[in-house]
């Protein structure tokens, strides 16, 4: 498992959004260790909760932030929002009906890891930089 580590190449120039990128982070190398480790059920699902509610509240602020701003790109960035919301939703059903397996570890220490980085580099980053213009 590969700890997710902030670095200011994933600052997106926001102070909030990249403080709560920070603590997203956190919350899941909690996940990820939880899983790895394979400790008792309900502290994976409560870490797994934690890590659900945290995106959602983050995802939240963002969407906020592009309303306010009138932000072109928000549905599209909407979209990919849900398409996570669907995968974390996913993994929980998964661990839920079969615990800890290594596809359940493989996803979440692959697909998360990296869904975050992108996201980051590619769309809140574009984001960002609509919102300094204005």
């Amino acid at each position: 498992m590969k700890r997710m580590q902030w670095n200011e190449s994933l600052a997106v120039g926001i102070e909030q959004i990249d403080n709560q990128h920070k603590i997203w982070m956190e919350h899941f190398n909690s996940a990820a260790e939880a899983i790895a480790a394979k400790q008792s059920p309900s502290q994976i699902s409560k870490t797994l909760g934690f890590l659900m509610d945290y995106t959602e509240m983050h995802f939240s602020t963002e969407e906020k932030y592009m309303t306010e701003l009138g932000y072109a790109g928000l549905q599209d960035h909407k979209s990919r929002h849900n398409e996570l919301r669907t995968t974390l939703t996913n993994l929980v059903k998964d661990f839920e009906d079969e615990g800890v397996t290594s596809k359940l570890a493989d996803a979440i220490d692959s697909f998360l890891g990296n869904w975050l980085v992108q996201h980051i580099n590619e769309v809140d980053k574009k984001f960002a930089a609509f919102a300094k213009k204005g």
